[in-house]
């Protein structure tokens, strides 16, 4: 019963630091993420009509390469997302 106990505490000990670790880093922005963004916010402003949105989607676009560029990965690709939103597509 002890070493079950103490197999249980080490269980509950990894998980709480191994978990996250894990989780942050499948959501690590990177180059490749804000290329990937950027070509879904190209997909989805060639199938929509013009319209304020759309321009206002196209400044958030372009804010987001500027942010990429310069390895502000994370800052671009919230632009990019923004972007989706306001064409109404989903990130």
């Amino acid at each position: 019963m002890r070493y079950a106990s103490i197999a249980a505490a080490a269980a509950l000990s990894f998980s709480l630091f191994a978990v996250p670790a894990v989780v942050s880093a499948a959501e690590e922005a990177s180059a490749a993420t804000c290329q990937s963004m950027d070509a879904q916010v190209r997909s989805a402003l060639s199938g929509s009509q013009q319209s304020s949105s759309q321009q206002e989607a196209v400044k958030e676009r372009d804010t987001g390469r500027q942010y990429c560029t310069h390895g502000f990965y994370k800052v671009g690709m919230d632009h990019y997302a923004e972007a989706l939103k306001l064409l109404g597509a989903k990130a």
